[in-house]
């Protein structure tokens, strides 16, 4: 899932809930990534799914009419959320991927891809130097 703006981070990591206009099935379980720009392109954390509510599900009439404000459907609620200490350029965990661009947003990603994600997020806290080369070559136009 795509995090446009800091104040919609804060909104994901604060009130551990993400609203979506995004038609898809979600469930109880999923784990969710989340990718903002950062120096570049690049995956910042990932919630697992409490909760998906549907807008006619939200009771609070204000958080609705915010909802309905910025065409969101859909509020997603995370029993767990996580941070990666470093953001992962998207570069780095798909090659090429990153030309698609804003049609990453809900893209299905199977086990290996998550698994993936998660192990290059680990040796890159081990490796700072190897992660700034990252962020580098991920900055040139390829």
């Amino acid at each position: 899932m795509r995090i446009a703006s800091l104040e919609n981070e804060e909104l994901v990591y604060g009130k551990r809930c993400y609203y979506t206009n995004l038609r898809r099935k979600f469930s109880p379980g999923d784990m969710v990534f989340f990718l903002m720009k950062k120096e570049v392109d690049s995956f910042i954390g990932y919630g697992v799914i409490e909760v998906v509510k549907e807008l006619a599900e939200i009771d609070d009439p204000e958080e609705r009419e915010f909802c309905i404000r910025n065409k969101w459907y859909t509020k997603i609620e995370f029993s767990e959320i996580h941070r990666f200490q470093l953001p992962l350029p998207l570069r780095l965990v798909f090659p090429g991927l990153h030309r698609l661009g804003r049609a990453l947003h809900g893209l299905e990603l199977n086990p290996i891809e998550v698994k993936r994600i998660l192990d290059l997020e680990q040796i890159c806290i081990k490796d700072r130097e190897l992660w700034e080369k990252y962020i580098e070559l991920s900055k040139k136009q390829l």
